[in-house]
């Protein structure tokens, strides 16, 4: 029976793949996350971690994403590079969004500067 243990070594190899895959996907909670469970999102070392960890201790939850912001070394850039790593007692995170100009200098300014 060779097609059998074909059959057997491809089910395995698959299996494997997918088992180590999944944990890869998986989105980290920030109200509950350990610290080496903080350290599995990219751009999350130890320093970061201490620091959500601590925050979290003196403050509480976090509601939203931006409240990283109010950890040093957390500026907007870094909270939307870790945001697809994310979640917040079980939501999605989503990175906030930029400020925008206001409609008035939007629309005096073109292009090619002010008209």
């Amino acid at each position: 029976m060779p097609h059998l243990s074909v059959f057997i070594r491809r089910f395995l190899f698959v299996w494997l793949v997918w088992a180590f895959a999944v944990p890869a996907w998986a989105l980290v909670d920030l109200n509950t996350a350990s610290e080496q469970q903080l350290r599995t999102v990219k751009g999350i070392g130890p320093v970061k971690a201490q620091a959500i960890l601590a925050y979290r201790t003196k403050y509480g939850s976090f509601h939203s994403l931006s409240d990283l912001r109010k950890i040093k070394g957390f500026g907007a850039k870094t909270v939307a590079r870790l945001a697809p790593g994310l979640s917040i007692s079980g939501k999605p995170a989503s990175a906030p969004a930029p400020a925008s100009a206001p409609a008035s200098a939007a629309s005096s300014v073109g292009p090619r500067g002010r008209h």
